[in-house]
């Protein structure tokens, strides 16, 4: 029977780098099981960023702090890598999510935190909104049906993954609306005229590889997630 625990440390191993290892009773659908539990590695990967910020802050610069943030974040996450999105994409989406969250640290959100931690409570929504929509892919029907998705776990890792951005209130929520469309743009691009992602152009379909798309997806949301927040901001 699969346990929480257990489902966890599934999500864990395969979605950090951290060295957690696979039990004896891990099998392919064990991702699907696990699903809920991916937007809460999410959102502790979130944490770990907005803890390094925190602490970073306290010493040295913001702009600093933001860089020391994004390292530690980098680190922890499994499959990102420029190898799979491609260097150009990876770096522009490194550089694109320290400007929002060097911007970002200015904002005030509807309730009051000390100092140096709405920015970490942003950041703990948008991984754990992105790692939601990551689910989101993996529960696609044209996926492979060795890992499925039931509807009660998809249905859960939804409300725990946007949670987070819920409580920031309408720069949450503007925030993951955008991820939304962004996820939804990203899909449909894959999916259009049998393109798939590290195929050459001109080369005959064939299946996607499930890292990368994955690792597309969790970086395309929750950039535009940041990118989303902060627009909100100029009219609130």
């Amino acid at each position: 029977m699969n346990t929480p625990w257990r489902l966890f440390l599934s999500a864990l191993r395969d979605f950090t780098r951290l060295p957690v290892q696979a039990s004896p009773e891990a099998g392919g659908a064990e991702t699907g099981a696990a699903a809920p539990f991916i937007p809460i590695v999410g959102a502790l990967i979130g944490a770990v960023g907005a803890l390094v910020y925190w602490a970073a802050a306290l010493i040295w610069p913001n702009s600093i702090a933001v860089v020391l943030s994004l390292c530690a974040t980098t680190l922890l996450c499994a499959h990102t890598r420029s190898a799979a999105l491609g260097t150009p994409i990876f770096v522009f989406a490194i550089l694109i999510k320290y400007e929002a969250l060097t911007a970002l640290s200015s904002a005030n959100l509807p309730f009051s935190l000390p100092a140096n931690v709405a920015l970490g409570l942003i950041m703990i929504a948008g991984h754990a909104a992105s790692r939601a929509l990551v689910v989101s892919v993996i529960a696609l029907p044209a996926k492979p049906a060795a890992k499925p998705v039931s509807h009660i776990a998809l249905a859960a890792a939804m409300v725990l993954g946007f949670a987070p951005a819920v409580v920031i209130g309408i720069p949450g929520l503007i925030g993951l609306a955008a991820a939304i469309v962004a996820r939804i743009a990203l899909t449909g691009y894959s999916r259009r005229d049998g393109q798939r992602w590290g195929q050459p152009s001109g080369q005959p379909s064939a299946e996607p590889s499930a890292a990368a798309e994955l690792d597309m997806t969790q970086q395309l949301t929750e950039v535009c997630f940041y990118l989303g927040a902060l627009a909100s901001w100029t009219y609130i």
